[in-house]
């Protein structure tokens, strides 16, 4: 039952993805709901629903997370830079020897984003 349900979770959430396409293709259309959905062969209510759907999810991830991460007091960095990543316009590096609690700060809070 376990698998059957993690089954359903991953393909409701393909179909969310699939439709959060769908619904920034008719805001970035120009086009009128009712016309985007007749040219896409699509309902209407069935493309309120979905939408509907769409921004309860996005809403879901886009509360604010907060989580403290030291700052070091060294002006120079020391070690290498064992990982860097970019999010929403943001540059994280960790530099080796970095603690696993400020690592964890780090994941947390890139995890909102």
């Amino acid at each position: 039952m376990e698998k059957t349900e993690s089954l359903q979770r991953a393909n409701q959430q393909q179909r969310l993805v699939e439709w959060s396409r769908h619904v920034e293709a008719c805001r970035n259309s120009g086009l009128s709901v009712g016309q985007w959905c007749r040219e896409n062969g699509i309902s209407v209510s069935t493309y309120f629903s979905w939408q509907r759907k769409v921004f309860q999810a996005l809403k879901e991830v886009q509360e604010v997370t907060f989580a403290e991460v030291p700052v070091m007091e060294r002006s120079q960095p020391c070690g290498h830079i064992a990982a860097a990543m970019e999010v929403s316009g943001v540059r994280i590096q960790v530099y080796e020897g970095a603690d696993g609690a400020t690592l964890q700060a780090i994941l947390q809070a890139v995890k909102s984003c």
